[in-house]
């Protein structure tokens, strides 16, 4: 036995002693992220700082339209003013300087005909595919309080075009749900001319009833107000309300920088992947920001509560952008409402499209969901989040779980509802996820005492024991076959890896059956391109995201020559704004395929590439990095209490520390309630000195583990 002295200028005084003999660590509960440190972290992370700009940016907004295929539109059907004319045409695809798309209107004039068109929610009854107009008979207004400004851009083609332009007004005064108010631009009688560059018009809003509007936006014109032309053609973008304060709804980000419609993978621009926002959630909740975690969590929960097919239990892969709450009077085919699912209009087909992944169950996606939302539960107790944990789990528990050697889960069903093929190969990144999630949900259940607590944290045992039967000198594989039993050796991805050492370290199970400093070394070999590392083995460039994952476990592991490095090739690839790439190529191989369905009604196994485009995961997983958080599970209270040598001695007189009961060997770690690591190395003698003067006042976590067992000091640090 030996002694460490804490050398600090502030006093530390024990709270608890606690410790585990050959068993799972339990996480510390989060029960509050010191609110001085949630600018600051912010202040230090410009990734966190675009997160924010963006989900804040979304908070003050609602569309009408921004771009072909926004997820976050609101008003999605096209209602013509007067059908017995002929009907302007309006290409609602066409370039823009404002993002990718705007509309464009072309309309031949024949003498005094008039026409325009609304911008309305319409109507999905129950069991449907196609919505069909309302013009007041149901209640499917938004309700906008709170809006301030309507605001468009605008061009003509000569600069001499005459419109009106308004909103609300449908179903004038007489339909039982007419909209609350009509608001018109002001103009000479009401007629705006357009000038030939782009301008953009304001609709005040500051005095009207915006409590239920089903006409987003309209225009309206004549032949008459434009005499001097012979056809009439206008662009419209960006129209969008506009709020003083945040509205705080269900939110789930866009996943990628939008591509042009003429780029083959547009079809993905309203996708917003679970994974990546399940990120987000918890980057939220560690830098201290959890009204915006909650958002995200609320859209988790709701998705979990409201599939348009499923039962409350599993979720998709993907949903739309925006709020995944369906619109007023939008109806599943159970006949209530639902989460909005990403897609693609075909326009010259008149169909709507669905990606086969995208709608698809993924046993790692879910758990990465589960984590996100317990993560928030532990900061708010909102039931919601654990509910909705459970069932997602139980959900894997009873559709995905194997008996057979080496045990663990596989990968989940793919495809269309009624029509899914189980996947039955299991992948060592889904159970890696798997350990976190379900060992998150034990603590907090075995907190409550509840009976069924102990089946997760045999399944994250389960999980666990998988993940450990795939690695083999340093390589934790990709996972088995398509038998479930046959191990795949052939691609091997980086983040099997890297998130084997996030979420295994610590865990007194698995010592001995894994080397940290093994599996680094064979990431250093095997993946290394330039200060980052690639997708997988192939070294065909950086992948960002894999990047600042290395980054988060050289941290965790104390490399801190290492760390510095990669963070200073990251911090030199980030935009100006703080987001990040997927890869500092277009076309970044993976070694794997995707399946996409084809009009036939058949699929086509495409590569699964990553592209040079702005990524939220890459993004989140560059704040992590950034703040030395690790989003995985954090070992720190205890399953068992029981008696320990460990003892910490405070000295106020000089501040130091006296740690008694220490091995040599032991691992000694240190880190926040949050996660973020200050200190983690191995005691190479009886007596170790450990630096702490720079750590603020707070609550901390000592670690003292070794083969057998691992003990933790809840420590309080006071100037």
């Amino acid at each position: 036995m030996g002694t460490v002295i804490l050398k600090t200028k502030c006093i530390a005084t024990v709270i608890a002693v606690v410790a585990t003999v050959a068993g799972y660590n339990a996480p510390a509960s989060a029960n509050g992220i010191p609110g001085s440190r949630s600018e600051e972290r912010a202040a230090t992370s410009p990734a966190i700082s675009y997160l924010l700009g963006e989900m804040r940016k979304e908070n003050r907004i609602r569309v009408v339209y921004r771009d072909f295929g926004d997820g976050s539109t609101l008003y999605t059907q096209r209602a013509v003013l007067n059908p017995a004319g002929v009907h302007p045409v309006m290409d609602e695809a066409a370039p823009s300087p404002y993002g990718v798309t705007c509309i464009h209107v072309a309309w031949p004039l024949n003498s005094l005909d008039w026409n325009g068109f609304m911008f309305v929610t319409g109507r999905l009854a129950g069991g449907s595919t196609t919505p069909e107009l309302d013009f007041g008979q149901y209640n499917t207004g938004f309700d906008l309080r709170g809006a301030t400004k309507l605001t468009f851009k605008a061009r003509g083609k000569t600069g001499r075009e005459r419109i009106k332009f308004y909103m609300g007004g449908l179903g004038g005064t007489t339909e039982p749900y007419h909209d609350s108010e009509q608001v018109f631009l002001a103009g000479d009688d009401g007629f705006v001319t357009l000038t030939s560059e782009w301008k953009e018009y304001t609709i005040n809003l500051q005095q009207a009833d915006l409590s239920r509007i089903g006409c987003g936006f309209a225009w309206v014109t004549s032949q008459q107000e434009n005499r001097e032309l012979q056809t009439l053609e206008f662009d419209l973008d960006e129209i969008v309300y506009h709020f003083e304060t945040e509205r705080r709804d269900p939110l789930f980000l866009r996943s990628y920088g939008l591509l042009p419609m003429n780029d083959g993978r547009s079809f993905i621009n309203n996708f917003a992947y679970v994974y990546d926002n399940a990120l987000l959630a918890i980057a939220m909740i560690k830098s201290g920001h959890v009204e915006y975690a909650r958002q995200i969590a609320d859209a988790l929960a709701y998705c979990v509560m409201h599939d348009r097919y499923y039962e409350p239990g599993p979720l998709r892969n993907a949903y739309a952008n925006g709020s995944p709450v369906s619109f007023p009077g939008w109806l599943s085919p159970r006949g209530g409402e639902f989460a909005m699912l990403p897609g693609f209009y075909n326009r010259e087909a008149a169909t709507w499209y669905e990606d086969r992944y995208a709608v698809s169950l993924n046993t790692g996606v879910m758990a990465w969901a589960i984590e996100a939302l317990l993560t928030v539960f532990d900061e708010t107790g909102t039931p919601e989040y654990l509910n909705a944990s459970v069932m997602m789990a139980d959900y894997i528990l009873e559709n995905y779980r194997t008996a057979d050697s080496p045990g663990g889960f596989t990968g989940g069903e793919e495809g269309w509802e009624g029509q899914t093929e189980k996947l039955t190969y299991k992948s060592t990144e889904h159970n890696i996820d798997l350990i976190s999630a379900c060992l998150h949900l034990y603590r907090i259940l075995n907190e409550t005492g509840a009976q069924e607590a102990g089946k997760y944290l045999t399944a994250a045992r389960e999980a666990r024991d998988f993940v450990l039967a795939m690695y083999e000198k340093g390589c934790f594989y990709t996972g088995t076959g398509v038998d479930g039993i046959t191990v795949n050796r052939g691609n091997r991805p980086l983040d099997t890896n890297t998130w084997a050492i996030l979420t295994l370290t610590g865990d007194s199970e698995a010592d001995g059956r894994w080397d940290p400093e093994e599996v680094y070394a064979y990431i250093e070999r095997t993946f290394k391109v330039g200060d980052g590392v690639d997708y997988n083995q192939d070294c065909d460039g950086e992948w960002y995201e894999g990047t600042a994952q290395l980054a988060v476990v050289a941290a965790l592991m104390g490399k801190t020559a290492e760390y510095e490095r990669l963070m200073h090739n990251l911090n030199a690839a980030a935009e100006a704004d703080g987001s990040i790439c997927s890869a500092s190529i277009d076309g970044l191989t993976t070694g794997f395929e995707s399946l996409i369905a084809t009009e036939g009604g058949g699929t086509v196994a495409i590569p699964w590439v990553y592209d040079h485009r702005v990524s939220l995961a890459s993004t989140t997983w560059l704040a992590f990095a950034q703040l030395n958080i690790n989003p995985y599970f954090v070992s720190s209270e205890t399953v068992a209490l029981i008696d320990s040598a460990l003892k910490l001695y405070p000295n106020p007189a000089d501040g130091e520390c006296a740690l008694a009961g220490l091995r040599t060997g032991d691992t000694v770690s240190l880190h926040d309630l949050n996660g973020r690591l200050y200190m983690n190395r191995r005691a190479s003698g009886e007596i170790e000195s450990l630096d702490t003067g720079r750590l603020q006042a707070g609550i901390y976590l000592l670690n003292v583990s070794n083969k057998l067992e691992t003990h933790t000091l809840k420590v309080v640090v006071r100037h």
